[in-house]
């Protein structure tokens, strides 16, 4: 082989040689999956890209929301307080739950008391439904008490007993009593103390205590107090006393 040959060989090795190393750069990269997981490799430069996981959290958002509906509607029917009362047109002793919401504004009780044999003529167990409102408070944060100076609103009780009725009994002329002896609707206007119970010294869920006073009427009493005037406040209004232990 000539000197000319060689030459022209070598040449063309070397040309061949540098257009597949050009080729392998500018090859664009391959990518490789790898369970849920795609690596994608340009050059030096890694990139990686989850899918799965946006996909996951888009599955279960739905699930999530709808358990957080579930237990935020079973929550709220969980009583957030107790309440005795003494007085009231609804026994001499009351007591039950109560459910507290609108941000504390709203309260419903349940409660259950009883009239004793001497001030009927048998012992009678009462039920009272009970809807109160307390519109603002004033705070006092340095010694924990909290004066609400409104509270007002309405309640329905019923006694049990054979002798009381909702409807007037046969035995007396049609229109001899025109209001059902068993049922009673009241209102009332009072005001509150809340002691509020420091975090650090709450035993159990207990996080406030609060005594009350009502003045309240029911219906009867208040239509015989406008169908005649001369009958005073103590023969209308009943005043009641009462204590109230919050939690949660």
């Amino acid at each position: 082989m000539d000197t000319a040959m060689k030459w022209f060989l070598s040449n063309i090795v070397a040309l061949l040689a540098a257009t597949t190393c050009t080729a392998a750069a500018t090859t664009p990269p391959e990518a490789t999956t790898v369970a849920d997981t795609v690596y994608v490799t340009r050059v030096d430069t890694v990139y990686i890209h989850t899918s799965s996981a946006a996909d996951s959290i888009a599955d279960v958002a739905p699930y999530a929301r709808r358990l957080d509906r579930y237990y935020k509607f079973w929550g709220r029917l969980i009583p957030r307080g107790v309440r005795v009362q003494y007085a009231g047109n609804m026994g001499m002793f009351s007591a039950g739950p109560t459910w507290i919401y609108g941000k504390r504004h709203w309260e419903t009780s349940l409660m259950l008391g009883f009239v004793p044999k001497h001030n009927a003529h048998h012992g009678m167990l009462t039920m009272t439904i009970k809807q109160d409102y307390l519109p603002w408070s004033i705070h006092f944060d340095k010694v924990g008490l909290d004066f609400q100076p409104l509270a007002t609103g309405f309640y329905f009780n019923t006694a049990f007993s054979h002798k009381l009725w909702v409807h007037q009994p046969s035995r007396y002329p049609k229109g001899y009593y025109w209001f059902a002896t068993r049922l009673r609707s009241n209102i009332y206007i009072g005001e509150r103390l809340k002691f509020n119970i420091p975090e650090n010294r709450r035993k159990g869920l207990c996080r406030s205590i609060s005594l009350f006073y009502e003045l309240s009427t029911c219906d009867y009493y208040f239509i015989q107090k406008v169908k005649n005037s001369y009958i005073t406040p103590d023969k209308w209004v009943t005043l009641s006393f009462g204590i109230q232990i919050e939690w949660l």
